[in-house]
Order: structure tokens, then sequence, then C-alpha cells
């Protein structure tokens, strides 16, 4: 029993640690996702709306970011 269970908990830490760490992406498709971050933010920032919106907007953003890290890298 004690096997099984030192086998299943090695199994998911190999498998998080491939899912976490994501491959290398190239720098020119990473530049991309953070030059449309800037100026993601850069609209954002100069909206005239409250500061609650800008505020969710700049969110946005920075998920938005993520996003294409992540997809760039997979």
């Amino acid at each position: 029993m004690k096997r099984a269970v030192t086998l299943a908990l090695a199994v998911l830490v190999a498998a998080s640690a491939v899912l976490y760490f994501p491959m290398t992406a190239s720098a020119h498709d990473v530049t991309e996702c953070y030059g449309d971050h800037e100026a993601c933010r850069e609209h954002a920032l100069n909206m005239e709306a409250s500061w609650f919106k800008v505020a969710l907007v700049l969110t946005v953003c920075d998920i938005a970011l993520g996003k294409c890290i992540l997809a760039v890298s997979v």
C-alpha cells in the first residue's frame, strides 16, 4: 500500500512539473506579447472612465498577457 501511495505521489509531482514549467518560447513571440500588453495598458490609462473601470481593464490586460505567453510557450 505504501508503494502505491508513493508511486501515485511521484506521478503527480512529475505531471505537475511538466504542466507547470512550460517549454521555452521564441523571444520574438514573447516580445509581441509584451508589446501588446504595453499598448493595452496605455489605452487603459488614457481612458476617460472611472477608476474602477480603468482597474478592470488593466486586470484584463494582465490576464491577456498571461494567456498570450502561455499560448506561445505551449
